[in-house]
Formats: structure tokens, C-alpha cells, sequence
């Protein structure tokens, strides 16, 4: 597992929108933009699906997806593995969340992100290297 820097966490903390991707066991990408999404623990980030249709048929056939943003603290893409919860603890804490951010949606599933690898995405010669 990789743990993430305190400029990363705050990065994504400072964040209103990320780029969710994913694709198909047959290679055919998809990107959704999320607004529900936080740190789990260090290494992994919580996403709560309210309105995925592809993006869930995709992580169910092919585990790996990227997360990406950019926002007044900088952005970075994540690289990672998923794992569907929905009906567990994770799950719960993932309803009650919502209950309390955005009483309106109701989660169908709690995704958990399992951070691999961490890129930069800053303009420059760097653009693209991978830190993490």
C-alpha cells in the first residue's frame, strides 16, 4: 500500500471536483466527473457512488482505476485497485457520511480506492512522473 503525503491528502481535501476513471475488461475507458469522494485511511480513499451506471459495470469486470484532479492546491492522478461494499461496515459508514455532506443522495455503493501509484499532473518537465 502507498501512503499518501500531507500535500496529497490536502490536495484532494481542497478539491470540489476529481476525474474518476475506469474500464471495461475489454479496455474501453470511462470518466466520470465525482463530488463525493475523501480519504479513508492513508493509503486509501473513499468514493460514494450515487449515479454510477458504466463506471460500476466497469469496476465490477476490471478492478483498476485512476482518480484525478486539479484545484487551487494542485492536483496529482491516482492509480489503484477497487473493492465494492454494500452491505458492510464500510458501506454504513459510507451512508452515514452522505446522510450528513448531502442528506439527498442515497449511496448504492461505498467504493474503496486502494492507492498504488501517485503521479503529478503539474505543468512542466515533471508533467506525468510518478512520485509515489
Amino acid at each position: 500500500m502507498v501512503n499518501l503525503t500531507n500535500e496529497i491528502r490536502e490536495s484532494l481535501a481542497g478539491t470540489r471536483t476529481a476525474f474518476f476513471a475506469t474500464s471495461s475488461k475489454n479496455g474501453i475507458p470511462n470518466v466520470v466527473p465525482i463530488g463525493a469522494f475523501k480519504m479513508y485511511d492513508d493509503g486509501t480513499i473513499l468514493v460514494s457512488d450515487q449515479f454510477f451506471n458504466k463506471t460500476l459495470a466497469n469496476m465490477k469486470e476490471n478492478p483498476h482505476a485512476a482518480l484525478s484532479w486539479w484545484g487551487d492546491k494542485g492536483g496529482f492522478q491516482i492509480r489503484g485497485t477497487v473493492t465494492l461494499h454494500t452491505d458492510d461496515e464500510v458501506f454504513l459508514q459510507n451512508v452515514a457520511w452522505m446522510k450528513d455532506l448531502r442528506p439527498q443522495l442515497k449511496p448504492k455503493t461505498a467504493v474503496l480506492l486502494k492507492v498504488t501509484d501517485v503521479y503529478t499532473v503539474k505543468p512542466g518537465p515533471d508533467a506525468g512522473k510518478k512520485i509515489l
